[in-house]
């Protein structure tokens, strides 16, 4: 089980150097030390902790580290300007800087696959200078401090009421944040991307499930109901192909078709719930019932529901920008369906070719694997140039298009860079 480590220190003014055969410029400075509370990760993995000086994200033989041990000849800036580490595993932190980020850096050789099985935890620096101040090492600190988590919320899940239940969740989180990186690193993203997107989306979950906290509280003493609860809340933190997908983005080989638009090749992006909501969107989170029979009903898709404007903002404040119908089409076809276009002007025996679009698996399966939904999605084409109050839409789950309101109907935002 995970126990909280807490390390007791106490804050030292450095007054004078002179008496220490002095002229440091840093005689009139304060030294500092502070608490610094490992919570969650287990001690064994931990092989260190540093000051970020230079504020590059990593453990640097210059900066202060707990793998440094005080050394008889080190002269009176070196020795107090350390992280050390004592005969009983607790860590001293003596800074005379202590707004510095911390980095906490974790090595697991039997669960990391990637980067020397290592990665790295980030945290703002302590906040006052106040004596025997505490700072508290964990993965939900690092949301907080990464500001994607409320510390309210974070509070809900490291305060639980059974302490069993407690440690048990704090594993769950721990071994969900190593195969999430796992998963983004065979993806290709780099360590920091990687933990970065991890961070961020096991925080969003965590978001959507606060209200997991209270389920195992109220489970009280019944470790089979505890065990159940821990369960769920560790699924959820799991990140799905479907949210993969969402953070990787994915690069669109489309057949160009005539005529029309200019075929957009690049990197869909699906907006993330924060961008979506702080620009007039709903973003939904549903598992599919429609379309496809049985065969994709465990699938959970995640998309961005929002009028035609307020979806053009969305986009361009993911970096991206709506896609014409032309971008959105070449997806159907590259993916081997038929588009159904009345913009084209092809929308001869349409139920008969959408219902062929709906029974071709290898189609239905294209498009999912891509990262889409089997919904309608917003493009950037105007519908008639005679009035432009209406934009054309393009629906994935039967291969058509079709015509909205830009400002009474809402839709969904996909987004291209």
């Amino acid at each position: 089980m995970f126990k909280k480590t807490l390390i007791s220190l106490s804050v030292v003014l450095l007054l004078t150097f002179a008496s220490c055969g002095g002229g440091s410029s840093k005689e009139a400075k304060a030294l500092l030390q502070k608490i610094l509370q490992l919570v969650g990760i287990p001690q064994h993995v931990t092989v260190n902790i540093c000051q970020d000086e230079n504020k590059n994200g990593l453990c640097e033989n210059f900066e202060l580290q707990a793998s440094i041990n005080i050394n008889s000849g080190d002269d009176i800036d070196t020795i107090w300007q350390k992280i050390t580490k004592d005969k009983d595993g607790r860590y001293f932190l003596e800074t005379y800087d202590e707004t510095l980020p911390i980095l906490l850096e974790v090595q697991d050789t039997a669960n990391l696959d990637f980067d020397d099985s290592k990665f790295t935890l980030t945290f703002n620096g302590f906040e006052t200078k106040e004596e025997n101040e505490t700072k508290e090492l964990s993965i939900l600190e690092s949301m907080v401090d990464a500001n994607v988590l409320s510390k309210d919320i974070a509070d809900k899940f490291r305060t639980l009421d059974n302490a069993e239940a407690q440690d048990k969740y704090y594993t769950a989180l721990f071994e969900s944040l190593e195969t999430n990186i796992n998963t983004l690193r065979r993806e290709d993203l780099n360590k920091e991307e990687a933990i970065n997107a991890t961070i961020k989306e096991m925080a969003e979950e965590t978001k959507i499930n606060q209200a997991q906290a209270d389920r195992i509280n109220s489970c009280e003493n019944n470790q089979s109901c505890v065990d159940k609860e821990i369960k769920k809340v560790s699924d959820e933190l799991i990140i799905s192909d479907e949210e993969v997908t969402e953070i990787t983005g994915r690069e669109i080989k489309p057949t160009p078709i005539a005529g029309g638009e200019e075929v957009v090749y690049g990197k869909w992006v699906k907006p993330s719930r924060s961008v979506c909501e702080e620009n007039g969107g709903n973003y939904h989170t549903y598992f599919e019932s429609f379309d496809s029979g049985t065969k994709y009903k465990d699938l959970k898709y995640t998309d961005c529901g929002a009028t035609w404007e307020n979806a053009k903002n969305i986009c361009s404040a993911s970096g991206a920008i709506l896609p014409n119908i032309e971008t959105l089409g070449a997806v159907i076809t590259d993916c081997g369906g038929d588009w159904v276009s009345y913009y084209n002007d092809d929308g001869d025996n349409r139920d008969e070719r959408t219902d062929k679009n709906r029974a071709n698996e290898s189609y239905q399966a294209c498009y999912r694997e891509r990262g889409f939904s089997p919904v309608s999605y917003w493009s950037s084409t105007t519908k008639d140039t005679s009035d432009s109050s209406s934009s054309w839409f393009v629906y994935f789950g039967n291969g058509s298009d079709g015509g909205w309101h830009k400002h009474s109907n809402s839709d969904f935002a996909l987004c291209v860079r």
